[in-house]
């Protein structure tokens, strides 16, 4: 039977592993501003054409006018049996 013998591993140094997790404070901030760079342009590009593709609203007593349909046809379909009109939606 043949004996499995123990790997060793070289011992880690702590401090040179912590010192990559520190980051200094101007890296700190590149990663800041690179952020928040990323999210504007990322809601910027996002809103406009979700706000063209909504182009239909109901309009009823009870809940007001909603705009929040694709077609014409799905907001006839959210007002079928509770009344109200659909109108296309004003830019």
């Amino acid at each position: 039977m043949a004996h499995c013998s123990q790997a060793s591993y070289p011992s880690l140094n702590t401090e040179a592993a912590m010192s990559i997790l520190k980051a200094s404070p101007l890296h700190k901030l590149v990663i800041l501003v690179a952020s928040l760079g990323f999210l504007a342009g990322m809601t910027a590009l996002a809103t406009p054409g979700e706000a063209r593709e909504i182009q239909w609203c109901s309009r009823d007593s009870k809940r007001g006018t909603v705009c929040m349909y694709h077609t014409e046809q799905q907001c006839r379909a959210a007002i079928s049996g509770r009344g109200g009109t659909c109108v296309r939606r004003r830019v």
